[in-house]
């Protein structure tokens, strides 16, 4: 089966938790790969099996070839015991979200580990869903579609559980998707997240250190208290994969001019530091 035909069939079968982003409606047909709700707004779903569920285009900082590079590094396995983790607090059994999904590897690593579960990849960077969308079909093949945090694409209450992987949030709408009993789990970087590299790059001033309190404090702010698991260890790197590791995050844009140099110092491992916080609606 296509991508584009195993996407419809997956709205379909799931088509009473979904619900138009632009006026709130029901969604009362999927049909030739287009998806409509009750007020006639209309969404396209791809070649690719991709769905695009926000108002309007939305230009993010995230380049097609970061992204790339960000795939590359992730399907090499730099998160995979994070996702372990992950994948252990994740209640079973439903639709599953990873909102901010970026390029999709995530949530693809989550549905193969867990196959009662129906996922959705979504982002607000259509690059990321392009990329998320590409290559071989997977059994199972998670949805991913462009959309907004903000108005998510769900009726209330029918998400079963959200998955937040070092990506923004929005709690008031992840408190109206989740069904009662629902889980969020969201993961935060630590302080000692990708310390060598912040190292090489920042030796000293405001960059040298990282303090996951302000994200932290919000998120605590917002439900109480939360229980964080803290999940830490070392990654070897190659070359290949230490300059990917440099494309790919946001902290080396200021080292752009010390781009040459950095890489040809390079780093044989990484740390990878992360805390999960899990709240249960």
């Amino acid at each position: 089966m296509k991508k584009a035909e195993l996407a419809s069939q997956f709205v379909s079968q799931h088509q009473n938790q979904f619900q138009c982003p632009v006026c709130g409606g029901e969604i009362v047909s999927v049909a030739d790969q287009t998806v409509q709700c009750e007020n006639e707004h209309s969404f396209d779903i791809s070649k690719k099996g991709t769905l695009f569920m926000i108002n309007a285009p939305v230009k993010t900082e995230y380049t097609d070839e970061m992204l790339r590079y960000r795939q590359q590094m992730l399907t090499a396995g730099f998160f995979e015991p994070m996702l372990k983790a992950v994948s252990d607090r994740i209640k079973h059994g439903g639709l599953v979200l990873d909102a901010g999904c970026g390029e999709g590897t995530t949530t693809k690593w989550l549905a193969r580990q867990n196959q009662n579960d129906a996922y959705v990849g979504l982002d607000i960077s259509k690059p990321a869903i392009n990329i998320a969308g590409s290559g071989v079909v997977n059994e199972p093949q998670p949805l991913f579609m462009v959309g907004d945090l903000a108005q998510l694409p769900f009726g209330d209450q029918q998400l079963t559980t959200i998955v937040n992987i070092l990506s923004p949030a929005n709690y008031q709408e992840f408190d109206r998707v989740l069904q009662p009993g629902g889980k969020l789990v969201k993961v935060i970087p630590n302080s000692q997240y990708l310390k060598e590299l912040r190292a090489l790059i920042y030796p000293e001033g405001e960059h040298a250190t990282y303090d996951n309190s302000p994200v932290k404090d919000h998120f605590i702010a917002h439900y109480g208290q939360v229980d964080f698991t803290p999940v830490h260890y070392e990654f070897d790197l190659t070359p290949t994969l230490f300059k990917a590791l440099f494309e790919m995050t946001p902290l080396t844009w200021r080292a752009a001019d010390r781009k040459a140099s950095i890489l040809e110092r390079g780093l044989t491992h990484i740390t990878a530091d992360f805390e999960i916080g899990v709240i249960t609606n």
